[in-house]
């Protein structure tokens, strides 16, 4: 399994209860159609510790592997999703593919 992690920033003309307002109740219902999408999660960052990024909140897709997240991307959920971001989002944020290793997992999620 595969996870797409990125960056999300909010637009300069939203605050930070619409930016989320909007990803949640707008965006996220369309990215989510997206085929092959095996877990979303938005952390919403609460305070920087330490480093250089500033950003208002990460972003996780899971997808069984690369072919899966290709064809996410490619469909007309993926695009539609990938078009919506700037009606809330600044398109300057970085995303990266990774591999997870597990060292403790985390506790049970509870879902929107």
């Amino acid at each position: 399994m595969i996870k797409t992690i990125g960056t999300a920033y909010r637009r300069d003309d939203f605050t930070k209860d619409e930016f989320f307002d909007y990803w949640f109740n707008v965006h996220a219902p369309i990215s989510r159609q997206a085929p092959g999408i095996k877990g979303y999660v938005v952390s919403e960052v609460v305070r920087k510790i330490a480093g250089e990024i500033e950003t208002d909140a990460f972003v996780e897709q899971w997808f069984e592997n690369e072919q899966a997240l290709a064809e996410a991307t490619e469909s007309e959920a993926g695009q539609a999703a990938w078009a919506d971001v700037s009606n809330y989002a600044k398109t300057t944020g970085t995303f990266w593919v990774a591999k997870q290793h597990v060292i403790i997992p985390p506790p049970q999620l509870f879902t929107r």
